[in-house]
């Protein structure tokens, strides 16, 4: 049985229409709202890592904004990965790859055709993002990996979901557990990474300000 074969997520189902719901919802619209203000700083040829890309908001984003570096897209969904890899042709996006990964193993990369196997180990990454994922996996496993993966003076952004009576239902649908801030970023500062900070959505990121917090960190110098 290969990787493919062996792991999905229960978000499968959802991967032909997801883009398209957030898109028609507002939800991808105030989530960009939302990353136009973090001040991400990037060289040419740097290499982002969006872990639990989904169907590639994050990481098409970012493709855009920054056409001359490189982001690895990662997902355990391989429908997701084919419906971001389909989204991204039509797009003309040509500065993303995609892998799909099982986030409990960060380093573990297996690219989207073909399968291959590549292991990202030590400082790699110039900024890792994670988006409505790490309620699905261990933190204290996960943080402390991806942090082990950014070069110093890297950013870690993870776009958390935030406990409240309409994400419980959401909770029991899809078996995921939302995280406290005071969680991530404790598990932050003991990873290596300095600088933490809570940001919240604005009114104007609306819909997506209804459920998500971010934690921005950078990695010691």
């Amino acid at each position: 049985m290969t990787f493919s074969e062996a792991k999905r997520s229960q978000y499968g189902a959802l991967a032909s229409f997801y883009d398209g719901f957030l898109a028609i919802t507002g939800f991808k619209k105030g989530m960009e709202n939302f990353l136009d203000r973090i001040p991400f700083e990037f060289a040419d040829g740097d290499i982002v890592l969006d872990a639990g890309t989904g169907t590639g908001l994050a990481a098409f984003y970012l493709a855009k904004r920054f056409p001359k570096i490189e982001i690895y897209a990662s997902d355990l969904d391989l429908k997701m990965l084919k419906e971001a890899k389909a989204i991204a042709k039509k797009e003309g996006l040509n500065n993303v790859k995609f892998f799909q990964n099982d986030l409990n193993f960060p380093g573990d990369l297996y690219e989207l055709e073909g399968g291959k196997k590549v292991s990202v180990s030590g400082e790699f990454f110039k900024a890792v993002i994670t988006s409505g994922v790490l309620e699905h996996v261990d933190i204290k496993k996960a943080i402390p990996q991806l942090s082990t993966l950014l070069l110093p003076g890297g950013m870690f952004l993870n776009i958390g979901v935030k406990k409240n009576p309409m994400v419980s239902v959401f909770e029991i649908m899809y078996k995921f557990k939302p995280n406290s801030t005071e969680e991530i970023k404790y598990l932050c500062r003991k990873s290596g990474l300095e600088k933490i900070e809570r940001i919240n959505f604005q009114p104007a990121d609306f819909p997506a300000n209804l459920s998500r917090v971010a934690i921005i960190a950078q990695k010691s110098r």
